[in-house]
């Protein structure tokens, strides 16, 4: 017969490889519905073909990213973890996040109207595989992390967000502004990305309050993406000729 303790571990681990298994759709599922909504009102404007292999390989190039970053990241958080080290690694994971996006956007193949949904595209396909990679059984489930659970989401929101910006970029001739806003942006949502998981070891209303913070923040980026660079990177020429001539 299980004593009380006994069950209530058995049933701690039996919820943990739930979350955990629960992990990889957290990320593929809201990615694919962000998508679609980022795709709304422009069916017209893009090739759907190229939607779908840019979500596929975001998924690829998400999963090689991530696999780096992760092994990074934790062997950071096996030493004294000091601010100059989380904004250092900070820039560098968002300049690898930026230029990953920029490379595979600034292709030939991909020119065209639809840069800034291609954008997105390629962004929600690596942010699919960003929870099973940088979590996985290392997140350990209490009601006092469960906040954590945030942070995929705002990642999501912000590579939607930075792959519009890079996509409108490339198609404006603006590439370097757009890339640099991106990789600001980026490392800001690397600090508290880093620094909500490392709190969540010591401090979890830090920890908690961080993510909430994130979230918030991410989400404030992608809605003023989608409702004031989506728009205009997604005019055409003659659009835009048009629209300065009214002005």
């Amino acid at each position: 017969m299980e004593n009380k303790k006994e069950k209530k571990l058995n049933g701690w681990k039996i919820w943990n490889v739930e979350i955990n298994t629960l992990l990889l759709p957290l990320g593929i599922i809201p990615a694919i519905f962000i998508l679609y909504f980022i795709i709304g009102g422009y069916e017209k404007k893009i090739n759907e073909k190229n939607t779908i292999f840019l979500f596929i390989a975001g998924i690829v190039a998400g999963i090689v990213i991530y696999i780096m970053e992760g092994m990074i990241f934790y062997q950071i958080l096996t030493e004294a973890t000091y601010l100059d080290i989380i904004i250092l690694f900070s820039f560098l994971f968002s300049f690898l996040d930026q230029l990953v996006k920029f490379a595979v956007v600034n292709m030939g193949r991909f020119k065209g109207e639809a840069l800034p949904v291609y954008g997105a595209s390629f962004s929600c396909g690596i942010s699919a595989v960003f929870a099973p990679l940088l979590f996985g059984k290392s997140f350990e489930v209490s009601l006092s992390r469960l906040p954590l659970l945030l942070i995929p989401f705002a990642v999501m929101f912000f590579n939607c967000s930075a792959g519009i910006l890079i996509g409108t970029g490339i198609k404006r001739n603006d590439k370097f502004k757009y890339f640099a806003w991106s990789l600001v942006a980026g490392m800001v949502i690397w600090i508290m990305v880093m620094t909500s998981i490392i709190y969540s070891m010591e401090n979890n209303s830090i920890s908690a309050s961080i993510s909430v913070l994130s979230i918030i923040l991410s989400f404030i980026i992608l809605y003023y993406a989608y409702n004031n660079i989506l728009p205009y990177g997604m005019l055409e020429k003659r659009e835009l000729r048009k629209r300065y001539k009214n002005l």
